[in-house]
């Protein structure tokens, strides 16, 4: 997994999951969000609110983090 394999990923599905984009890439969601920092440190790519639960949730829906390209 490469930064512009990330970016062609996430260029052609707008937006998507970390757990989704670790999965395709077989990666851990630790090094995606390394990757992905990068990015969002150029200013391509945002965290989305994917509408989680206030703090302190005990609910059984596992909340993923999204990202949007927007470069």
């Amino acid at each position: 997994m490469t930064l512009v394999e990330v970016k062609a990923y996430l260029m052609e599905r707008h937006r998507a999951g970390l757990g989704e984009i670790a999965t395709h890439f077989d990666a851990s969601p630790d090094t995606v969000r390394q990757m992905l920092g990068q990015w969002i440190a150029k200013g391509k790519v945002r965290p989305v609110d994917n509408g989680s639960c206030a703090a302190g949730c005990h609910c059984a829906i596992r909340h993923d983090e999204i990202y949007e390209w927007v470069g």
